[in-house]
């Protein structure tokens, strides 16, 4: 009866082993859902992106220019396809930055104070591309001693579909914390 067993177990085995197909750890797998990484720097619990995100010179996610401050955000598509190029809008969600104001204690960021792409483009072969919100240095400058909210999401991509939990993300800016 063992014998049995053990030439039924070994016959499995063979066919295991045989089943596994060269290469397969290079096949093309993955759902391809467009996202702000952003909205993952606490791990997608809130999405919640703080600028700046810490205290030391390699956390910091936003440049200093003459006139503006730089939050740098972006648009990843996952999956190990190389995909074909897409756009996606680039929206303000002013429902979600008033909840958001009240929940954080923060003050909602008025229009004057940013600007944003209406849309982006994430070319061919590649699966992200960046871009900026400008913040007004000046106007930053004149709301020392505040938090500023605004809830950025994406919209109606030319291709692929929108992740349901990582497209929208909160840019929560501590302006003592930006050192203008």
């Amino acid at each position: 009866m063992r014998k049995i067993l053990y030439t039924i177990m070994s016959v499995i085995c063979l066919f295991a082993l045989a089943s596994c197909a060269e290469g397969d750890g290079d096949k093309l797998y993955g759902v391809e859902k467009v996202y702000i990484p952003q909205s993952m720097a606490d791990g997608g619990i809130t999405n919640i992106y703080n600028v700046p995100s810490g205290d030391g010179e390699y956390t910091y996610n936003f440049s200093i220019e003459d006139e503006t401050v730089e939050v740098f955000l972006g648009v990843l598509r996952s999956g190990k396809q190389a995909g074909e190029a897409f756009t996606v809008d680039v929206v303000v969600n002013n429902e979600t930055t008033a909840a958001q104001a009240t929940a954080l204690a923060a003050e909602v960021m008025s229009s004057d104070l940013y600007t944003l792409p209406s849309n982006v483009k994430v070319e061919a072969g590649t699966n992200q591309t960046r871009f900026n919100l400008s913040l007004n240095k000046a106007a930053l400058k004149a709301k020392a001693g505040k938090k500023l909210v605004l809830c950025i999401a994406l919209a109606n991509p030319s291709k692929y579909e929108l992740s349901e939990a990582a497209a929208e993300v909160t840019v929560l800016v501590d302006v003592d914390a930006l050192k203008l």
